[in-house]
């Protein structure tokens, strides 16, 4: 099945899962404003975007363009977790989400070694790409930042650039209340379209 096809499917399994929920009620757990004329206005991903109901269409909210099918399938995916979501403020890698270790190659070859490819030591090209998402800087390599997603989840990206003797390398962390909402191949595609985006 091609990547397109299994979009589809995803978000048409979403949607079906999403029309017996409260959406108002688990907008309030998840951290995300409620319902305002027929829609859930959020910030996700540097952008703002609006989810419409009852279709559960996710659109940018300066102009009503639908976003990627990846980043639908990631608030469409958030939405679906009935728990409350808090962080933790404990960083974990890929390979401790469920599944991660088995595509933690993969996983790698989709993030971090394309980001690493194109920044090599320019880490003020970083900070700049960086500006895309809504950030800010923490104390974790040369240069960490901790990423906003959506709603109340943040991802950690660590940055170290190389020398004579090592090459520059990079990690990209999640809380640990990603466990909570993501499987592997969504915080794959998380991390992925975040990492892209930053090249």
């Amino acid at each position: 099945m091609s990547w397109e096809k299994a979009y589809e499917e995803a978000i048409r399994l979403a949607v079906e899962r999403l029309r017996g929920v409260d959406i108002a009620g688990r907008c309030e757990s998840l951290g995300l404003p409620g319902l305002r004329d027929g829609s859930v206005q959020m910030r996700a991903f540097g952008e703002d975007m609006r989810l419409l109901l009852p279709g559960f269409q996710l659109v940018f909210a300066g102009n009503e363009e639908p976003v990627k099918a990846g980043d639908r399938i990631l608030v469409l995916h958030y939405l679906l977790c009935d728990l409350p979501v808090e962080e933790k403020g404990e960083l974990i890698s890929f390979r401790e989400l469920t599944g991660g270790q088995f595509y933690w190659e993969p996983f790698r070859s989709r993030t971090v070694r394309p980001l690493v490819g194109k920044i090599g030591n320019d880490l003020e090209l970083l900070k700049t790409n960086l500006n895309r998402f809504d950030w800010e800087p923490v104390s974790l390599g040369d240069l960490g930042a901790r990423i906003h997603a959506v709603g109340k989840l943040h991802c950690t990206l660590v940055y170290r650039t190389g020398d004579e003797e090592f090459p520059p390398a990079a990690d990209f962390l999640f809380d640990s209340s990603f466990k909570r909402v993501y499987n592997a191949e969504d915080a794959a595609v998380l991390a992925g379209r975040i990492c892209l985006s930053l090249l």
